[in-house]
């Protein structure tokens, strides 16, 4: 009769119903074991005991009840050693499915730990999500903001320059000796700010104006048609030139 295989490493069980139903199916298979093995003792000692009938011994033999107890013994001891054998090994089997059983319930858990902290994580990122989009658009708007006033005071210095220059040349020009004249009408009158350029927004111009005397970028305004600075009224953006109103004169300002 062959032995049962050992089971190797390479034969991992599949969850805890899977391990208490091998389980099971290897206790009934002892249970079966025994019977078969009881069997076959039952069956080889009535072959000795009819194989002994039949030799009929003479009077000074060993009795029939002795040759027959003894072949019965010999034939029983394999099949004792061999069922201890398979018990061995069996209850070998048992420790090997129970520490694979706990292992099993290891894996489980790390795996539950696992799919529970992925879940966290993916919890996380969800909720920082709106938050990136809301930051990347105030960065945005920041960048546009940033550059526009860079802009303005590009053109703020450029036009101090260029005023500076003009003073300048005016300064180093000889003045005519003065002759009469006729009287000349009054000039026109001055804002009490300056233009520091024009922009679009939304498909509309706009002037960008300034307190004089001021170069801070905080200091600018920007003035749309209709719009008042100081009682000056922008009527209209004609070019590079910008027409304000005041107390019924209209003022023609070049924008620089």
């Amino acid at each position: 009769m062959s032995e049962p295989t050992e089971l190797t490493p390479d034969h991992k069980p599949i969850g805890h119903a899977s391990s208490a139903k091998h389980r099971g199916k290897q206790g009934a298979g002892k249970g079966s074991r025994k019977a078969l093995y009881g069997l076959l003792a039952v069956s080889l000692a009535g072959a000795v005991v009819s194989g002994a009938l039949l030799l009929r011994p003479a009077p000074d033999e060993v009795p029939m009840e002795s040759l027959v107890q003894s072949q019965v013994q010999q034939a029983v001891v394999p099949l004792e050693e061999t069922l201890a054998r398979v018990e061995s090994q069996q209850a070998a089997l048992e420790q090997r499915l129970t520490r694979l059983d706990q292992r099993l319930e290891q894996a489980e858990q790390q795996v539950q730990e696992t799919a529970s902290a992925i879940t966290a994580r993916q919890a996380q990122l969800e909720q920082l999500e709106p938050r990136l989009a809301s930051l990347a658009e105030e960065l945005s708007r920041l960048d546009s903001e940033l550059n526009l006033r860079i802009t303005a005071q590009n053109e703020q210095i450029q036009t101090l320059s260029e005023r500076l220059e003009q003073g300048q040349r005016q300064q180093a020009a000889p003045r005519p000796a003065p002759a009469s004249q006729a009287p000349r009408s009054a000039a026109p009158p001055s804002p009490p700010f300056q233009v520091t350029g024009v922009e679009s927004r939304g498909g509309h111009p706009y002037v960008g104006v300034s307190p004089n005397g001021l170069s801070s970028l905080r200091d600018i305004r920007l003035l749309g048609v209709g719009d008042r600075q100081d009682g000056w009224e922008l009527s209209a953006i004609r070019g590079s030139h910008a027409v304000f109103r005041h107390n019924g004169h209209s003022v023609d300002v070049q924008i620089p």
